[in-house]
């Protein structure tokens, strides 16, 4: 009797944990190693952007460019250049 209550608690308790866990957290989607040059025109053509840390679950500190169906890890510094040209940006007028 015993052995049935206990195997119905592990068959509960790894369900659970089935059922609670992602693809996303048991494998995490990290840059290993960041680029140092990211010309201009991609970081204008880039649709969004992800700051990683590496006080989560990644290793190193890097801005994820998403730019058409590509993603370019970029050192953090590239914040600064998008931030300048994103001032420099003059919308057209129509």
């Amino acid at each position: 009797m015993e052995l049935k209550a206990t195997s119905v608690l592990l068959l509960v308790c790894v369900t659970f944990i089935i059922l609670t866990s992602t693809e996303a957290d048991a494998i995490p989607n990290c840059c290993l190693r960041v680029s140092k040059h990211i010309r201009n025109d991609q970081i204008r053509s880039a649709y969004k952007h992800k700051i990683q840390h590496k006080s989560g679950v990644c290793d190193i500190d890097a801005v994820i460019l998403y730019v058409g169906k590509k993603q370019i890890c970029a050192d953090p510094r590239v914040l600064i250049r998008m931030k300048k040209l994103e001032k420099n940006h003059k919308p057209k007028r129509t």
